[in-house]
């Protein structure tokens, strides 16, 4: 593979959001043949796919189907007979805490994780590069692996990957996130269309409320509102107000991050959706910490009239979800939904095939015999208005999965890679995706980013109704890092839970709640800055990669 540097989009889905980065030394070459195997935990390359496999493979996601992957791992094993593949997936709730407590205890017996919420452990290397393996065979295609995937709808930019560049995780399924309504309670209430900006969805709120029913299905627990329903809503509004940070974090000529033939195109346009994607233009996260520190533009939280702005449309919007909303969780909101209380809930195109097998399960409705099923529909994330606006609401759409591979033995590490081949080949995915339309209790969520392969007729047109309107997701932007405490260190997201919730009860004003914000994201300026083995010397000279700390 030729000298490339990458550009990759990371995402946390239900996510949907949370994502660190780390970098390490590591060559990417193939071990030479012959040569001794690595003992488990040292960075492994790949080994030629036409071995003949011997051993185990274990897998164990977070509220993944069971039925789905059980499909798989049997076609996979009736391939490869020496092969044993148990699926043992986990809880959404508690997963993060469980793999955390795998690791601690040694090596981990799981083999296939979905990790985008402990990237912090890449940095010791306990995940399998996927990298050096683009560049090998697929047996299951008989072509380059690289070749199986839409690199560019992946968000990845193959022009050159160093040896501190590496891809911890594989993001080749999609999400699109959007609002699902009940059109029933709509007419009812007399809403007549869907709304397109912010002040439609108040005013139709307002309607659904005075007709006795609650307008927005949403959790507000603490994991919501990191990295669930209620955060999404957080960071996608808190974007349309600072558009402009890439201006402050787009790579410079002289930065490690600058490509010329990227970055010398480049002109700021706000009201391009797309125009600060990683495939138009360069970041260095470097600069996006040096101006955190300096409370430059839309990184100065108190005292800004865009933050100030953004806070109370939404702190209007978050009055429209149900009573105790901070102790409403995920399955909670989403049976509000299902049984005809709330009249919107925020999801994915997935709902278009998942909602009709749930309004019959009872665990999800809490109802014997399920309930009956109401006409449903999608729009799109009404955009807020007004003199600090800089642009169109966007929505995170992104290719999603996460999936990690323990790294272990070369011959565990090669064999889990092989599995991971199969899954993203046609002949893998049409057993994947043929599961999910048996399954009683799983979707697709978006079109997957794979190559040569054939989606059932109806899931094709269900994605083809839903119209992209740019994405949020995977930039260092104001609204990503600051808007629900710094940077997603856990310590100061607890705090800024605690300070939202005092605001959106009105016990603190708007002015209160951006100093108390500020003052977080000060309090905990070096300890998060550290976590990603970085110092405030480092700011100093943004152009230069940081060394590797240990």
């Amino acid at each position: 593979m030729r000298k490339k540097k990458v550009l990759f989009l990371l995402i946390s889905v239900l996510m949907i959001s949370a994502l660190l980065s780390a970098c390490s030394k590591n060559s990417g070459k193939s071990p030479e043949p012959g040569t001794a195997a690595p003992e488990p935990g040292a960075s492994a390359g790949p080994q030629p796919s036409s071995a003949k496999w011997q051993g185990e493979i274990q897998i164990s996601l977070p509220n993944a189907s069971a039925s789905v992957w059980n499909a798989v791992a049997q076609a996979y094993m009736a391939i490869n007979p020496g092969v044993k593949v148990k699926v043992d997936h986990k809880p959404q709730e508690g997963y993060k805490e469980w793999l955390n407590a795998q690791f601690a205890a040694g090596t981990p017996e799981v083999d296939l994780i979905t990790n985008n919420e402990i990237l912090n452990l890449a940095g010791d290397k306990k995940f399998v590069d996927y990298y050096p393996y683009f560049d090998k065979n697929n047996p299951y295609t008989g072509k380059d692996w690289k070749d199986s995937f839409d690199l560019g709808a992946m968000g990845i930019n193959l022009d050159g990957i160093g040896v501190e560049d590496h891809l911890w995780n594989l993001n080749f399924e999609s999400v699109q996130i959007v609002w699902v309504y009940n059109k029933e309670i709509f007419r009812q209430a007399g809403v007549t269309e869907t709304p397109k900006t912010f002040s439609d969805l108040t005013a139709a709120f307002d309607k659904i409320k005075a007709a006795g029913y609650i307008p927005l299905g949403l959790a507000g627990d603490s994991n919501s509102m990191w990295s669930s329903t209620a955060g999404w809503l957080v960071r996608i509004y808190a974007d349309q107000y600072m558009r402009d940070f890439v201006n402050i974090t787009r790579s410079q000529p002289q930065d490690y991050t600058f490509l010329p033939e990227v970055d010398d195109k480049w002109a700021f346009e706000p009201k391009d959706p797309y125009n600060d994607s990683n495939s138009k233009v360069t970041k260095n996260p470097l600069r996006a910490w040096k101006a955190i520190k300096d409370k430059s533009g839309p990184f100065k939280v108190a005292g800004n009239p865009a933050w100030a702005a953004y806070s109370e449309n939404l702190k209007k919007l978050f009055s429209y979800t149900p009573d105790g909303f901070f102790g409403v969780k995920d399955t909670q909101a989403y049976q509000l939904f299902l049984t005809g209380k709330a009249a919107t809930m925020l999801s994915t195109p997935g709902s278009y095939w998942k909602l009709p097998k749930d309004f019959s399960d009872e665990e999800k409705t809490g109802a014997q015999g399920g309930v009956k099923p109401f006409e449903y529909g999608f729009f799109n994330m009404p955009s807020m208005e007004g003199p600090q606006v800089q642009g169109a609401a966007r929505t995170i759409q992104i290719p999603v999965g996460s999936y990690g591979i323990v790294n272990k033995s070369a011959e565990q590490n090669a064999l889990n890679m092989d599995f991971m081949m199969f899954l993203t080949s046609p002949e893998g995915y049409k057993v994947y995706v043929e599961a999910i339309q048996k399954s009683p209790d799983a979707s697709l969520d978006g079109a997957p980013a794979l190559k040569d392969i054939t989606l059932p007729d109806e899931m094709t047109a269900a994605f083809a109704d839903f119209a992209p309107i740019g994405n949020t997701e995977g930039y260092d932007s104001a609204a990503n890092v600051l808007a629900r405490g710094l940077w997603d260190y856990q310590p100061s997201i607890q705090d800024w839970v605690g300070s939202v919730q005092k605001y959106f009860a009105g016990k603190i004003s708007t002015d209160q709640y951006l100093n108390e914000l500020q003052a977080n994201i000060d309090k905990y300026f070096d300890v998060a800055l550290k976590e990603r083995k970085m110092e405030r010397s480092d700011l100093d000279t943004p152009e230069k990669r940081p060394p590797a700390r240990n």
